[in-house]
């Protein structure tokens, strides 16, 4: 399940970074608008780092069911 949800955020992180900060910036004027361009690159990779923990976290679980069982 994590895997699926890591490939997914993956294929769509662009579209998801551009929504973050547009909530972030905009809609609950957390943070200043500043260069957006740059906070969604940011955003892009720490989605991507998530990605990352998500997909290997799945796999590590997968290969210890397959071992345990």
């Amino acid at each position: 399940m994590f895997m699926l949800v890591a490939t997914a955020w993956f294929v769509l992180r662009r579209r998801i970074a551009e929504y973050q900060v547009y909530l972030v910036t905009e809609r609950f004027k957390v943070l200043p608008a500043r260069d957006k361009a740059e906070q969604v690159r940011g955003m892009q990779t720490i989605g991507t780092l998530f990605c990352a923990l998500l997909f290997s976290a799945g796999a590590v679980i997968a290969t210890l069911r397959m071992l345990l069982q």
